[in-house]
């Protein structure tokens, strides 16, 4: 009895170390140790006027911010933001995600990003990294915004500094487990610097608008996975469901 104890020990044991070695193989280690991450920086963007237009451009005819960051009117056509919302952010119960919430990104220092730096709202939007470190949920499409260049990220920042603070508490994003480790192989640093895309070009130009404007998270298929096949960009996506 106890060589078969003994066995069943070396068996069990055999088994963990082969799940140790096999399961980061197949997902990756970052589902388990985190994802990748770079440390913030005390940069301030300077508030020029050319920043505060082109980063409302941006944020409201562009990457469409506030269509997340909002609270959407259903009963109007094309579900505009309901007007003094913008930026105040909402909970993506209506859409079948309500574990995930759109955070109030207004100056609002209690309830909003007013003690956030600079850098962590640009790394937010670009690499995927809340303020408090955590992977944000990839309905945020920063893989898109890993585009976004130095400049007009900055931009963003600055207009999203001029909104008015709204006073606005809402639930902390809890995505369930597992999806909450396997998101954290999403984000991916910007660590060499990115300027703006030659507009004289214009094909560039054009491919550099639809990154910030996300169109391919939408209007191309994804694989098993849910990445999106990049031989059939913009052939057609999925379903929107929603209200």
């Amino acid at each position: 009895m106890r060589s078969m104890l003994k066995a069943g020990g070396f068996a069990a044991v055999g088994l963990l170390t082969l799940a140790a070695v096999a399961v980061p193989v197949a997902i990756g280690v970052r589902p388990i140790i985190g994802p990748r991450s770079r440390a913030l920086t005390t940069r301030c963007f300077d508030a020029t006027p050319a920043r505060l237009e082109r980063g409302r451009y941006l944020a409201t005819s562009v990457a469409g911010c506030f269509s997340c960051h909002g609270e959407a009117d259903w009963q109007a056509p094309g579900f505009p933001v309901k007007a003094g919302t913008e930026g105040g952010g909402r909970v993506w119960d209506r859409e079948g995600l309500p574990y995930v919430t759109a955070p109030n990104i207004t100056p609002d220092r209690e309830t909003g990003a007013g003690t956030w730096t600079d850098d962590m709202l640009a790394r937010a939007i670009r690499e995927g990294i809340g303020h408090d470190g955590r992977t944000l949920f990839p309905l945020m499409p920063y893989t898109q915004y890993r585009s976004m260049s130095d400049e007009d990220a900055a931009s963003i920042v600055v207009y999203l500094r001029s909104l008015p603070a709204l006073r606005r508490a809402l639930p902390p994003t809890k995505v369930p487990f597992p999806v909450n480790r396997f998101i954290n192989a999403v984000p991916q640093p910007v660590t060499a610097p990115a300027s703006n895309p030659d507009r004289r070009d214009a094909v560039a130009y054009g491919d550099y608008l639809t990154r910030l404007g996300a169109c391919r998270d939408c209007h191309t298929p994804a694989d098993a996975r849910n990445q999106p096949i990049a031989a059939l960009e913009f052939s057609g996506g999925f379903v929107l469901t929603g209200p």
